[in-house]
């Protein structure tokens, strides 16, 4: 056997020194790419993403200054530890057949680095920021005295979004605070279309979160610190695999995120089996450190129509709430855990429509998804504003040639 400090010695300095440069130009390689730190492995999907798997100790969370010391939850509290799994191929990099090794987790590399990691641009008043441009249908349950969770089944589809700045969602939210006084908290998870920040057109889970209502903290999934990853199967930010088709088998996936009642973090789980992905902790937030007054599902669309084209933006299917099953996008079998933490049927909820021309949202019920609704709408028509100049240029050839 050799011994450590004779191999030391065996190796010349040159080799050394090539070593340490070798590593260097490794590290500032993936630097360049938006990896802070050098992968274990990396998986190349068949979408063009890449998908890096890095030590679960080296996600960016704990760059967060509130996060220095975290000790890092294995699992949710109470939730038996055996073997969770979503459907095959439930993300399109799983088509690959490779796993990220245990003790890892995927982190879907950045290829064009943003600048903003927000949902919208900076404005200067709170409320106007984080609501200009987005259009919402959804249904809701608030000023609630302590909400500590929440279920629901929605299905995934492929809306047509044609701005890349633009993006169409859905998803369920937690919230807590108000946007008046600057200390709204939420925690979110959903799909989304949004090509300027994931360079196609594709539907991607993603999760975000804020402490000041979309002020200066929050982003999206692993960009900035602040969510704990602990799934080494699922990427957030990568591509679902399936969607739903019109008149078709509708595509869905459920979403859970609930206050574990012993470490006080927000999980978020994926699946009818309640695969565990991570968690928000609760040291990150203010208003939503304890529980959650806010309960949404829904729909939301960020149209800036800065062109004055007036771009297609649709909503789930793209079609309107009372196309039905089948046609028009739905949450069913909602779930919400209230003073005792326990997940149970909603029995009421509210509904939100701002903008009904482009967007509806319609209540529902049958055994299969108990208390529901369907959401969605085509958005804004640009084969308006198109006809109505076809006519235009055919009334001034008529005036030109005829009188």
């Amino acid at each position: 056997m050799v011994q450590p400090f004779l191999f030391l010695c065996s190796v010349s300095k040159m080799e050394i020194f090539n070593s340490l440069m070798m590593l260097l130009i490794m590290g500032q390689f993936f630097i360049q790419l938006g990896v802070s730190v050098i992968p274990v492995s990396t998986i190349y999907s068949p979408d063009g993403d890449v998908i890096d798997c890095i030590n679960r100790a080296d996600q960016p969370a704990f760059n967060h200054p509130l996060l220095q010391n975290h000790i890092i939850q294995e699992y949710p509290t109470g939730m038996p530890q055996i073997e969770r799994d979503v459907q095959k191929n439930w993300q399109i990099w799983h088509e690959t057949g490779e796993n990220c090794p245990a003790g890892t987790i995927p982190i879907r590399r950045d290829l064009e680095p943003k600048v903003s990691h927000k949902k919208q641009p900076k404005v200067h008043e709170v409320t106007n920021k984080a609501t200009t441009g987005h259009k919402y249908a959804i249904a809701y349950m608030q000023n609630r005295q302590k909400v500590y969770g929440t279920r629901a089944t929605l299905n995934v589809w492929t809306p047509i979004v044609e701005s890349s700045i633009d993006f169409s969602l859905a998803q369920i939210w937690l919230a807590s605070g108000s946007y008046e006084t600057a200390d709204l908290n939420t925690v979110e998870a959903g799909w989304q279309v949004f090509r300027w920040r994931y360079n196609d057109s594709q539907p991607r889970l993603f999760t975000y979160w804020t402490a000041d209502g979309y002020n200066n903290t929050g982003c999206y999934g692993l960009d900035r610190p602040g969510f704990v990853q602990t799934s080494s199967t699922i990427a957030i930010g990568a591509a679902i695999g399936r969607t739903s088709t019109f008149g078709g088998t509708p595509f869905d996936m459920t979403l859970q995120i609930w206050k574990d009642p012993f470490s006080g973090h927000w999980w978020l789980a994926l699946g009818p089996n309640i695969v565990p992905i991570g968690y928000w902790p609760a040291t990150i937030f203010t208003t939503l450190s304890d529980h959650a007054t806010t309960v949404e599902w829904g729909g939301e669309v960020l149209y800036r129509n800065l062109s004055g084209a007036n771009t297609v933006a649709q909503m789930g299917s793209g079609e309107y709430a009372d196309k039905g099953y089948g046609k028009a996008a739905y949450f069913c079998n909602l779930k919400v855990a209230e003073n005792n933490h326990t997940l149970l049927p909603v029995q009421d909820f509210s509904l939100r429509a701002d903008y009904p021309k482009y967007y509806t949202v319609k209540k529902s019920s049958n055994r299969n998804c108990g208390n529901h609704f369907y959401f969605g709408g085509p958005g804004p028509q640009r084969s308006g504003a198109v006809r109505g100049t076809v006519v235009s240029a055919f009334c001034l050839v008529f005036v030109f040639y005829f009188i």
